[in-house]
């Protein structure tokens, strides 16, 4: 599944470098903090390319890598930081390439700042996950649990992703701009399988998902051939 959709990516890559006059390529870098349950800044950067379909709107891709941070913490009474009689803790962090399909469009009339939408799936390049769960809501003596194991196995190995943004050009000589972007993504899946009510390590404690939204700030360069 992987190669199809690299062959695929390629495949539209040098039908765009053919088929059109007007063709932007570059990269970034940055990071980024996810919505809900930030743990720590993650990093994120990747390849960008687009070509001009007409004088404002465009179509393209990126290949990028996205990090996520996710600390969740439930536990009884609203209590956090392991303070509660009984809980759960995951500590998830991972990371992703996506392949994402765009569309660009001009804000201003100059194509300064420019908005696109994109949608696709990411690979899990890495990630570990840590769970602890408790429970002394009974008493020491009746049974009581505290335990803490790497529940690294239930990551899930692909995320579907929709994203939009936005992309400042700062003209630099001949045909290159400094860019600066905004970018908001949403994946539609949990990243962790510790959610699923069959996962043997679940308590009431437990998130029934976990698919936070990530807002990432990325600079970058970018070449265009008009």
């Amino acid at each position: 599944m992987k190669r199809i959709i690299l062959v695929g990516f390629l495949s539209f890559v040098v039908f765009c470098t053919h088929a059109q006059s007007s063709f932007f390529v570059g990269a970034y870098g940055g990071g980024g903090l996810v919505t809900s349950n930030n743990y720590n800044v993650s990093i994120s950067g990747g390849i960008d390319f687009f070509m001009g379909l007409n004088t404002h709107t465009g179509i393209g891709a990126n290949l990028f890598y996205q990090g996520y941070n996710i600390f969740y913490d439930n536990e009884a009474y609203g209590a956090k930081g392991g303070t509660g009689n009984a809980g759960v803790t995951l500590l998830n962090q991972t990371g992703y390439v996506f392949i994402t399909p765009k569309l660009v469009h001009d804000i201003d009339r100059r194509g300064v700042l420019k908005f696109n939408v994109n949608g696709g799936v990411g690979f899990k390049m890495s990630g570990t996950e840590t769970m602890r769960k408790w429970d002394y809501s009974n008493g020491y003596a009746y049974g009581n649990f505290d335990s803490t194991i790497n529940s690294s196995k239930n990551i899930n190995s692909m995320l579907i992703r929709v994203g939009f943004g936005f992309t400042e050009f700062i003209s630099m000589k001949g045909h290159w701009s400094f860019t600066v972007s905004e970018d908001f993504g949403f994946i539609g899946s949990s990243v962790t399988k510790t959610s699923d009510v069959t996962d043997g390590s679940r308590t009431q404690y437990s998130p029934n998902k976990l698919n936070p939204g990530c807002i990432s700030l990325q600079i970058g360069i970018m070449h265009h051939n008009g």
